[in-house]
């Protein structure tokens, strides 16, 4: 079964991945990088980058 990881925000594709034993195809929510990075939620290597809201 193919999975195919669409961007909450954009909409657009950002991953494929595929499963074994398992037939046809299915679409998982969640957040591209771009999107992420607009966002500001993007992985920050530095923890003085790091902002935490309430």
């Amino acid at each position: 079964m193919k999975v195919y990881h669409v961007c909450d925000i954009c909409q657009r594709i950002f991953n494929v991945s595929e499963q074994e034993g398992y037939e046809g195809s299915m679409a998982m929510q969640g957040m591209c990088e771009e999107c992420l990075q607009e966002m500001g939620f993007a992985d920050n290597s530095s923890p003085s980058q790091q902002f935490f809201y309430n």
